[in-house]
């Protein structure tokens, strides 16, 4: 019994003394009432006080927040854009049951895989109302590319998609109104190469995982497929290529279509 438990507890102290180590890199946006709410026609950000060090509720401080669930850094259960299957509503399967506090933790924790498409961002035509024309389409060929440099990806991995939208254009409003959806997004084609992959989750540091001309169909190929969406992340130019641990940890509410949280990178070596 006591050499079991010597060896858990050496075992925690190893993981312990390698994350003490490692850089811990926050890829979560700031979300608040100065920031700009996702989607813009959906509900804003509200934050009211409930109590403020003051008689009769306590010495405390307390707030009410209201928001949007795919405010913020977040990630899209199934259930966002798949219907269930006896809605008789197109896109329906039985992903569409699938809500937030459904979705296992270790979907979303993995080696990050950070396709880099910034290029996409300098090369597209500018947009007259939005920061582009439309959104730039990651392709199978990006994925591809990365994989002869890289090499090929596993169903253990995460894949994120950097085109630093976010580390550009999120910024307090008025200015954070800029933070619009012409972002770099995959094709239903790209998601379907990852999904041969056993890729189970998708992240993007724009607001989200559809192109601005066509919202649905990357949505559809991902979440009926069951692979979860993580959006609105940052700083993902910190993250190496390959060898970085992904976690976001959402809240768990119950049948929420979206899941704000923390997502962060440990980067050892």
């Amino acid at each position: 019994m006591s050499t079991t438990h010597d060896t858990v507890t050496d075992r925690a102290a190893q993981l312990l003394e390698l994350v003490s180590s490692a850089t811990i890199v926050d890829l979560s946006v700031t979300t608040g009432e100065r920031w700009p709410c996702s989607p813009y026609e959906g509900q804003p950000f509200g934050q009211f006080t409930l109590n403020w060090f003051t008689w009769p509720r306590g010495a405390f401080r307390e707030y009410v927040q209201v928001h949007d669930d795919h405010t913020g850094t977040h990630f899209d259960a199934p259930c966002h854009q798949i219907p269930p299957p006896d809605s008789g509503l197109p896109a329906a399967n039985e992903y569409g049951t699938i809500s937030v506090e459904q979705v296992p933790l270790d979907q979303m924790i993995g080696s990050a895989a950070v396709i880099d498409v910034t290029a996409l961002v300098e090369n597209a035509p500018k947009g007259e109302k939005t920061r582009l024309k439309e959104s730039p389409e990651i392709l199978p060929e990006h994925v591809l590319d990365w994989e002869q440099r890289h090499g090929t990806l596993t169903s253990q991995e995460i894949v994120l998609f950097r085109s630093d939208w976010s580390d550009r254009y999120y910024r307090p409003l008025p200015e954070g109104f800029g933070y619009d959806r012409s972002h770099p997004a995959p094709r239903a084609e790209t998601i379907e190469l990852l999904h041969e992959r056993g890729v189970r989750a998708i992240g993007t540091d724009g607001r989200g995982i559809g192109l601005m001309q066509d919202d649905y169909s990357p949505h559809w190929a991902c979440l009926g497929r069951n692979i979860v969406c993580i959006e609105n992340l940052t700083n993902l130019g910190s993250l190496p290529p390959r060898g970085a641990l992904f976690v976001f940890a959402s809240h768990k509410f119950e049948a929420a279509s979206g899941g704000l949280g923390r997502a962060f990178g440990i980067v050892t070596g």
